[in-house]
């Protein structure tokens, strides 16, 4: 028997979308395909379906290694992360330093590394992120973002000092990861989505201890956050145990539902 949705002339991927739409609350138009001509629903019937019986789905519980992630649980920093966000902020003494870290992530490139790496920890620190436990809604995005795509895991992740912590994380993740084996940390570093459809034909990570030992990813998808004047700070990331393709389809998909959470950790600061 054809769905409500077939009957309208739908497929299987925009109905998909539609349902994450009305899973996060988000104008479904932003989630349709780009010039897909596929959905014949009026505005009025798509209004009709997206407030209809559908409902908030009940966060899984989360996976670490043995032990779940307990919603009022607070992040532990790496300690030396706050000390350097609050040793260089104190050195923003002269015009020329004030005026340099007002251009933010946009003028990088006339800071040392470690200058640029202590401002981006600052960006992270202003934003809560790390001390304020888990939030229901970046999990709501997180458990719909793993769904949608029907992977191993799905998290919010922040990349701090030395470690990788997770906000919100649905999956069979660690709870902390060392930051130099993070896949996340190289998202945060190229500024840009990164796609590894399978980890063990790609050099920079073909022996990484993710990879060949638990939770053995295959396959990552990426798509880097910033906080305060646009420094990178985390990402909203997928993973799975078995290689796949990521066309440009999907890409779209990670990319608006990026955005959500970025205007979320926006709201904050």
């Amino acid at each position: 028997m054809a769905t409500r949705l077939e009957m309208y002339g739908v497929d299987d991927e925009v109905e998909r979308r539609l349902e994450l739409a009305a899973t996060i609350g988000l104008d479904p138009r932003k989630l349709l395909p780009a010039n897909s001509g596929k959905s014949r629903w009026s505005e009025f019937e798509l209004d009709a379906y997206l407030h209809g019986s559908m409902a908030w789905p009940k966060p899984q519980r989360r996976l670490g290694a043995g032990n779940g992630h307990s919603p009022g649980r607070q992040l532990a920093p790496s300690p030396g992360l706050m000390e350097r966000s609050r040793q260089y902020a104190a050195d923003q003494g002269t015009p020329r330093e004030q005026s340099l870290s007002a251009l933010g992530a946009a003028g990088k490139f006339l800071l040392t590394p470690e200058q640029a790496e202590g401002e981006r920890l600052k960006s992270l620190h202003e934003t809560n992120l790390l001390h304020s436990g888990a939030e229901e809604a970046f999990d709501r995005i997180v458990t719909a973002t793993r769904k949608y795509f029907d992977v191993g895991a799905a998290s919010l992740s922040l990349i701090a000092e030395d470690a990788q912590y997770f906000k919100s994380v649905f999956g069979p993740l660690r709870e902390e990861t060392p930051r130099q084996i993070a896949l996340c940390a190289a998202t945060v570093e190229q500024n840009s989505m990164l796609i590894i459809n399978d980890t063990l034909t790609d050099d920079r990570f073909a022996s990484n201890p993710l990879v060949v030992g638990e939770p053995h990813i295959r396959f990552y998808a990426g798509y880097p956050l910033h906080g305060p004047r646009g420094w990178n700070i985390g990402t909203l990331c997928i993973i799975d145990q078995q290689p796949r393709a990521f066309p440009p389809s999907d890409q779209q998909v990670l990319r608006t539902l990026a955005a959500i959470a970025q205007s979320h950790i926006d709201a904050r600061t």
